[in-house]
């Protein structure tokens, strides 16, 4: 009885092994208030200590902000050009570094240092760095937003896809996802071409500046608006409009208050020949995804955000964090609006919001979004004299 017991217990151990072996990492991830970022805690290489990473599908290349580069004493030993929204400039960069994910399993890729701080401002949190496809090209990667969870598994592991869609893609610069995707305009026309799959583009569908022009689209719109946004690199102004619809594999997304924006680049991604556009989080985020970089497969399925209304824009301005997030600013204005007539400027900072003082970013921008409302801001002008401004917020579009 002894010897058939040992032998039961040591074939459970053999085959939960066997079970648990096809999965890598596992690696919980948290949200953005506003359900469009992903970010992960990674553990540097000596163990102890996590950092607060960006997760991008966009993201060719790993980056790591200056002062933590700094606070670990990492040195550069390399350097760089890099091409992003904003065009290309020369980084320092350190080759061959491990980032762990946990204890047993780690990525080696090449870390570029860049201060991120302008870029983390605009976020709900602060973060370290951003990483994409330093562990998309290593594991077969899975996404589930019910359970804020990625799955990494060994390329070649049968994974169960009952109910996600295939698409198959090929690669922009090295490691992003291109495949194409169709949108229709409220007049009905419909407009086809290739995208780039980035989850890091807290957007619908962003179309680049030569895809606009060349099909006239900013003339179909029956109304429009303009407004400025921050990249990594620099502010660009983008122009937007609501469209009737998206699809995406056999996929249409469709609702009253589905936007577009349309890019007035000049560099960068946003202004290349031959691309429609970008897909951002707003989009991507709606679906449970694998993405198997190996076999250049990705699968959709929708998630329970799927059927959550897009946003009308509201407010005339947008928000940020000082550099030591301490402050909640005007990060931009729209012009022609009365917030922007009545004295509201970039940079200056918030005292209040319909008499709430928080430094909770989210706080703040939930009272901007109540449509019909008149809304009550006080702010410190750059004079350093408190002020007090009173409008109505309307739907922009």
């Amino acid at each position: 009885m002894k010897s058939v017991l040992k032998n039961t217990g040591l074939l459970f151990t053999l085959l939960f092994a066997l079970i648990t072996s096809a999965q890598e990492v596992k690696l919980p991830f948290e949200l953005s208030k506003d359900n469009k970022s992903i970010f992960i805690k990674l553990p540097m290489e000596n163990q102890k200590d996590s950092l607060v990473f960006f997760f991008d599908t966009g993201a060719a290349t790993t980056l790591l902000d200056k002062k933590m580069a700094d606070k670990y004493n990492l040195k550069a030993n390399h350097k760089t050009e890099v091409a992003g929204a904003g065009g290309k400039k020369v980084y320092d960069v350190l080759t061959n570094q491990k980032i762990f994910l946990d204890r047993n399993n780690h990525v080696e890729t090449n870390i570029v240092f860049d201060d991120l701080s302008r870029l983390s401002t605009l976020y709900d949190r602060n973060f370290d760095g951003i990483i994409g496809a330093a562990i998309l090209k290593k594991y077969l990667t899975k996404f589930d937003f019910e359970t804020h969870t990625m799955y990494l598994y060994k390329f070649g592991e049968p994974l169960d896809n009952t109910g996600y869609e295939k698409i198959d893609f090929e690669f922009y610069s090295g490691g992003i996802p291109r495949f194409p995707i169709t949108f229709e305009l409220k007049n009905k026309e419909k407009f086809s071409g290739d995208i780039l799959f980035d989850s890091g583009a807290s957007l619908s569908l962003l179309v680049n500046a030569p895809y606009k022009e060349k099909n006239n689209l900013l003339s179909k719109m029956s109304r429009k608006i303009t407004y400025s946004s921050s990249n990594l690199s620099n502010k660009t102004n983008y122009s937007k409009g609501l469209i009737e619809s998206i699809q995406l594999g056999n996929t249409r997304i469709e609702h009253k208050n589905l936007g577009i924006l349309f890019s007035s680049d000049k560099q960068g991604v946003s202004s290349e020949n031959g691309l429609l556009g970008i897909l951002g989080s707003e989009i991507i985020n709606r679906f449970n995804f694998i993405l198997d970089y190996k076999n250049k497969k990705l699968y959709l399925k929708p998630n329970s955000l799927f059927h959550n209304e897009f946003e009308m824009p509201i407010s005339p301005i947008s928000l940020k964090y000082s550099d030591d997030r301490n402050e909640i600013r005007i990060s931009s204005i729209m012009e022609n609006t009365d917030a922007y007539k009545k004295g509201l400027k970039e940079d200056q900072k918030i005292i209040s919001i319909n008499n709430i003082v928080s430094n909770d970013i989210e706080t703040y921008r939930q009272l901007l979004k109540q449509k019909n409302k008149k809304v009550i801001i006080k702010y410190k002008d750059s004079d350093n004299k408190i002020k007090t401004v009173k409008f109505k917020l309307k739907e922009l579009l």
